[in-house]
């Protein structure tokens, strides 16, 4: 068994207020949040529903805000990690991001490597 190394990839230097452009050079909106995964987690609340405070609660408490988002979606997201887009025109409300759909963060953009309707919402 391996232990959970922390985040890799691109996710690692996104940052809250940066730019979101989808794979089609569309502007999705700005990033809102952005969190690492609990590789751990076994539901949307994190490893432990018990465990009061923390970065697993602030998932928690993060994703739940947004209702419309499935409890599958919840636990993914919370497993995965992401970056919550406030989303902006056609495309208004919250969108979420997968570590995995961040093609590269340059300056002040996150480059996604798929269109804004493939996004969690």
């Amino acid at each position: 068994m391996s232990e959970f190394a922390g985040p890799t990839g691109p996710i690692r230097d996104v940052a809250p207020g940066m730019t979101v452009i989808d794979a089609d050079g569309e502007t999705v909106g700005a990033v809102d949040d952005v969190r690492l995964a609990d590789a751990g987690a076994t539901t949307g609340a994190g490893q432990s529903a018990d465990q009061p405070g923390g970065p697993v609660a602030w998932i928690a408490e993060a994703l739940t805000t947004d209702t419309d988002l499935s409890q599958q979606a919840q636990e993914r997201l919370t497993r995965l990690g992401y970056v919550r887009v406030d989303a902006s025109g056609l495309f208004s409300g919250h969108r979420y991001v997968e570590p995995d759909q961040i093609a590269m963060v340059t300056g002040e953009e996150v480059r996604l490597s798929v269109a804004a309707d493939q996004l969690i919402r």
